[in-house]
């Protein structure tokens, strides 16, 4: 096989085998997409899993399919790469679902690229206004209107840390 014929293979394995079925395997329970700790033993639900990720907040590690099938068999990446299924070709099916989880990891990108510009908006009207009113007289027309505005602001970064977009580290 070719670097990119595995490349495409490996994408093809993704879209058909998700971070939770390869946990349920080695009889990782998952509660409300978090489990425990499977890098260092943990006993409360440290971990978050998704279909593509699993992240243990403890030890900041994240893995995906290949990571974990390496890390209960001890093996390397070609290993996993066959324990997955990764020698022989992949069906019609599996490389439309690879197109089509391909096409969907890039959207959800492009989503947070979006939301990330308009995070940073935010912040810089914050700073803005912030600065304006501790130069303006109170009370005064724009000390008022940069008050009102501030709040709207500030309403709106609340809005988008609550629902998790918040972008970690800023």
């Amino acid at each position: 096989m070719t670097k990119e014929q595995i490349e495409e293979r490996k994408e093809a394995i993704k879209a058909t085998v998700t971070v939770p079925d390869i946990l349920s395997r080695y009889g990782v329970r998952i509660k409300r997409g978090r489990c425990k700790a499977i890098c260092h033993d943990g006993k409360n639900y440290t971990a978050k899993v998704s279909d593509e990720l699993y992240y243990c907040f403890k030890c900041s590690r994240s893995m995906d399919i290949f990571d974990i099938e390496m890390h209960f068999n001890n093996c390397d990446f070609r290993t996993a790469f066959e324990l997955l299924g990764g020698t022989e070709k992949p069906s019609f099916s599996a490389a439309r679902k690879a197109k089509l989880a391909k096409k969907e990891r890039q959207a959800r990108i492009n989503k947070q690229k979006e939301i990330d510009h308009e995070l940073r908006q935010i912040r810089m009207y914050i700073d803005a206004y912030r600065n304006i009113i501790a130069d303006e007289v109170p009370l005064s027309d724009l000390w008022c209107y940069c008050q009102n505005k501030l709040q709207y602001q500030l309403y709106l970064l609340d809005y988008y840390m609550e629902r998790g977009d918040y972008p970690a580290g800023t």
